[in-house]
């Protein structure tokens, strides 16, 4: 065996080998190039491929091999068993199918070595079955370790060819694999020579292959290589269709994913194929949605029947799933394609979530306040036709309520429209935080809020609700710097006990509203069937008040003031009188108030002080005319303007004009209140506190606010010489105002007792019935002629008094 080893030309043709390595390159070529297409393809061809690429790599290691034993001379007439050389063909070509079937089906690292290995184990059968279908005259034996070690490098070397077929894209791993795979026939064929033993003793001298047998390899390799060429030629050109497909597939997935809508392509029931913007709007990865069920791309349970019963044509809103948690709005709709030789669905998601968004979000700006956020009027309506409509049926009670802030304009003309926006969002806050679970709250306008309690028991219930809202509303409020007073007042009406119609219950709440105003707001009214003629007989007043005030049918009276002491008159108090046509004389307190609660009082307060100052520059004696301003009227923009066009327009001196303000004008923005009166004070319009000691705070406005007078309230002087204690609290008020310098004047003095109940006070100004009624324009040339000896009168109650007391002392 030694000598056989050393004279390798000898033993080996090298003619035959040459062939069989051509045709062992020519089948590993175009076997690899079947691998190729087996990895990329995924339809019904791979399983051609898989037996193409199974078949040559047999045939070219079974071939080649064959051919090369053909040429080797051993010294021996070597034969071989036409039986196992089939077998081993067969074993060849079968291993190599299921190795390539293994490395198609698996494709990972795994999966490329295990068919690698599988294929590399057909070749080592094949050299095993080699081996023993080998014969001879003489004893062969075998090296077992040669063999063995053989088959572990063609095992090696097939693995190593089945991952650079791939891993290695391009023709570079194609070539690398082609000639790895190669070169297993010759590793092969020399580990079966090399492991054939012979003695020495039988080896016959070496003669030349006879050329029958280089025929017969000729025969072979020109058998096996057409057949290994027209696999190549297919394998290529199918790999040039292959790259073209996918370069169209490439381009038809691209046209798919730049479109504005998700694809998902249904088959069974099951997602097969999905675009990438199916993938955005669901946040999932193309390898969750590819084998998911439809189903499971829905939301809710509608969605899923819509999905499942859409018919190809139409389209349908659904709502799908999404990783971030969103609730996607999808409009879907459904074609039916063939792909892959079966009947499949295409489905378009078109992602409406923003429009769905903005839709929702003009729906309710339509049927809610912007401000609140609180249902605006036409929702409130449909909400109180529907639970009228419930209670209907269950025979139930709902009651409706009505709510109104108390002096919300003033709010408004003081601190401005954004203040009085930021206080409507408080007490919204204020009064769903106070209502019951169920109860639907509404903005019906400006500052009028509405309620709808449903199921409630009893009229006594429902008040109690709505007096715990006006409660809750009517706390202050805090608003950046400012600081406001609030209150609310409210109206409620019941079904089907007051009414039935939506209508007729809104008009009642509303008049119930109403009362709750004239009774002195903060308060809740119930329902009452007079009401309704109460608020015709207002709302006419309040429209012939707008009347008479446009058409300048009111009047003005002055009401004098004196010296207590000489009766020398100083002055006039302005007050509004109203004579109506039909009504007669219409009582300053009620249509003064109706003036405030329906903004009419600044056209009201403008003309007193404009008509009060004509009147006044025409007095022979120069007194001052005093004018009551209301806390509307002062807390205006432009209230010193009108001032001081009041002044211009009629030409009376500023110092003749005296402005009476009433403690509520300074209670809400003490800093603009001062502001105003300082600029008066400038102007040399004369300021005075009316009604003073009927406030909290009187005192510690007398200190901050530059007063010229105070009128001390007729509620002090009532009944004045019989309460010691009010002489006291009225003196001492005097006192105190002359200490800080300002001037007093006592109003509602209507007889000698109440005057004499003063003292000895010559610095005080009366105002009162005493001195004299309120004087039209006409009476006051002869009351200025003729003033009143009030010295006399007072002289001679003293005496009739004096009288009485001797009278009653001699008795």
């Amino acid at each position: 065996m030694k000598e056989v080893m050393v004279n390798s030309a000898a033993v080996h043709d090298l003619w035959l080998l040459g062939i069989a390595a051509l045709l062992s390159l020519a089948c590993a070529g175009a076997a690899t190039a079947a691998v190729r297409r087996i990895l990329i393809l995924e339809d019904e061809r791979r399983l051609v491929w898989l037996t193409v690429a199974g078949f040559l790599t047999g045939i070219g290691s079974w071939g080649a091999g064959f051919i090369a034993l053909m040429g080797f001379n051993a010294g021996v007439t070597i034969a071989f068993d036409p039986f196992l050389v089939l077998s081993a063909f067969l074993v060849g070509v079968g291993m190599a199918c299921a190795g390539w079937t293994v490395m198609a089906f698996f494709k990972h690292r795994l999966g490329s070595l295990l068919g690698g290995a599988t294929v590399g184990a057909g070749t080592a059968a094949m050299l095993y079955f080699s081996l023993n279908a080998v014969s001879a005259p003489v004893p062969v034996g075998w090296n077992e370790a040669t063999a063995c070690l053989g088959m572990g490098a063609v095992v090696l070397i097939a693995m190593v060819s089945a991952m650079t077929a791939a891993r290695v894209n391009g023709w570079l791993g194609l070539g690398l694999a082609a000639v790895l795979l190669s070169t297993i026939p010759g590793v092969a064929y020399f580990a079966l020579t090399s492991a054939l033993e012979i003695s020495e003793a039988a080896a016959a001298p070496l003669n030349k292959l006879e050329t029958a047998q280089k025929l017969l390899g000729l025969t072979i390799a020109l058998g096996i290589l057409p057949i290994a060429g027209l696999g190549l030629t297919f394998a290529l050109f199918d790999l040039h269709i292959g790259k073209r497909r996918e370069a169209e597939g490439q381009r038809i997935n691209a046209l798919a994913n730049s479109t504005f809508e998700g694809l998902v392509l249904v088959q069974d029931g099951r997602i097969v194929e999905a675009n990438d913007r199916i993938c955005e709007i669901t946040g999932l990865a193309k390898e969750d949605l590819i084998d998911m069920p439809l189903c499971k791309v829905a939301l809710d349970e509608q969605s899923v029947e819509r999905l499942q019963t859409l018919n190809c044509g139409d389209k349908a809103t659904c709502h799908l799933r999404s990783r971030r948690g969103e609730n996607i709005t999808a409009q879907v709709s459904c074609r039916q394609i063939e792909y892959r030789k079966r009947d499949s669905l295409i489905l378009a998601f078109r992602d409406i979530s923003s429009e769905e968004r903005s839709r929702q979000r003009i729906m309710h700006m339509a049927h809610h306040d912007a401000l609140t956020g609180l249902p605006n009027r036409l929702r409130f309506r449909e909400c109180l036709e529907n639970e009228l409509t419930m209670a209907w049926g269950d025979h139930s009670e709902v009651a409706l309520m009505f709510f109104d802030l108390d002096r919300f304009k003033e709010v408004n003309d003081v601190h401005g429209h954004a203040a009085g926006d930021e206080l409507l969002k408080a007490v919204a806050e204020r009064m769903q935080d106070a209502l019951p679970k169920g109860a639907i709250a509404a903005r019906l306008s400006g500052d009028e809020f509405a309620v709808i309690l449903p199921g409630v028991e009893t009229r006594m219930a429902a008040t109690a609700v709505a007096e715990r809202v006006v409660t809750s509303v009517g706390s202050p409020v805090t608003l950046g710097t400012v600081h406001l007073n609030v209150s609310a007042s409210g109206g409620v009406t019941m079904f089907p006990l007051d009414g039935e119609d939506p209508d007729r219950l809104m008009n009642q709440a509303d008049l119930a509203l109403y009362k709750a105003k004239n009774l002195g707001r903060n308060c809740v009214c119930e329902f009452d069937p007079k009401m309704g003629r109460e608020l015709q007989e207002r709302r006419m007043l309040e429209s012939d008040l707008a009347l008479a005030i446009e058409d300048e049918l009111l009047d003005l009276h002055f009401q004098p003031q004196a010296h207590m002491c000489t009766g020398e008159i100083v002055g006039f108090e302005a007050l509004v009188r109203w004579e109506d046509e039909v009504r007669g004389f219409v009582s300053p307190a009620e249509f003064v108030q109706l003036a405030e609660e329906s903004g009419q009082i600044l056209k009201l307060g403008q003309w007193v002080l404009e008509r009060a100052c004509r009147e006044a520059v025409y007095w022979p004696g120069g007194q001052r005319v005093s004018v009551n301003v209301s806390p509307a009227q002062f807390k205006q923009g432009n209230f010193i303007l009108s001032v001081e066009r009041a002044l211009s327009s009629s030409g009376l001196e500023p110092h003749r004009l005296e402005i009476e303000i009433t403690e509520g004008v300074l209670i809400d923005d003490e800093a603009r209140a001062l502001s105003l009166m300082r600029r008066l004070n400038e102007l040399g319009v004369g300021l005075s506190m009316d009604d003073f000691g009927t406030g909290y705070a009187s005192l510690n406005y007398l200190r901050a606010f530059p007063f010229d007078k105070i009128k001390i309230d007729r509620s002090f002087i009532s009944g004045l010489q019989n309460e010691p204690e009010a002489q006291i609290i009225v003196a001492s008020t005097i006192e105190l105002a002359h200490q800080l310098g300002m001037g007093v004047v006592v109003e509602g003095i209507e007889d000698l007792d109440e005057m004499s109940a003063l003292g000895d006070q010559p610095e005080v100004l009366i105002q009162g019935y005493l001195l004299s009624r309120p004087l039209t324009r006409g009476q006051l040339p002869e009351f200025l002629a003729n003033p009143p000896d009030l010295a006399a009168r007072a002289a001679d109650h003293l005496c009739e008094q004096l009288s009485q007391d001797w009278g009653s002392g001699a008795a």
